[in-house]
């Protein structure tokens, strides 16, 4: 017990000692975005292997539908099995992560498809939040610029 308690002392003091929280902060340059990314998104489609509608994500290399690893994980599975399919879109957040970089990506050409999925889950085109510009180079990597503002 008194074991316990020590080490109990030494977290608390390592968590104070630190910054409360943090942000994520996406990459701009992914070498593993698809060239030829489809707009068409499956907002509704359940999981291709065990039916979920929960939490599901779409390959931007085959568009398969298949739910995150908070659910059942078939969608690293599919990455482990495939190994270039990395790149995916999350159908909770909209967010894209790529498995081989991990970590979440914002790039020109995601663009398209990110705006398709909006429009399916929300049904209107999303809000102008941002001022930020996201610039693209010669290998489809992007470099983001500029600071957020709220739109009225």
């Amino acid at each position: 017990m008194e074991k316990d308690s020590e080490v109990a002392q030494q977290l608390q003091e390592q968590f104070n000692r630190q910054d409360v929280g943090f942000a994520v902060k996406p990459i701009t340059t992914c070498p593993h975005i698809p060239t030829n990314i489809s707009s068409e998104v499956f907002i509704d489609t359940p999981c291709k292997e065990c039916n979920e509608l929960k939490e599901n994500w779409q390959c931007l290399s085959c568009s398969t539908i298949l739910c995150s690893r908070y659910v059942h994980g078939h969608m690293l599975d599919h990455f482990s099995n495939t190994k270039d399919h990395s790149v995916c879109l999350s159908y909770s957040d909209l967010s894209v992560w790529c498995f081989i970089c991990k970590n979440y990506i914002i790039n020109k050409a995601l663009e398209e498809v990110k705006h398709a999925a909006y429009v399916a889950k929300f049904g209107e085109e999303p809000p102008i939040t941002s001022n930020t510009v996201i610039q693209e180079d010669n290998n489809n990597s992007a470099s983001a610029s500029g600071s957020s503002s709220s739109s009225k």
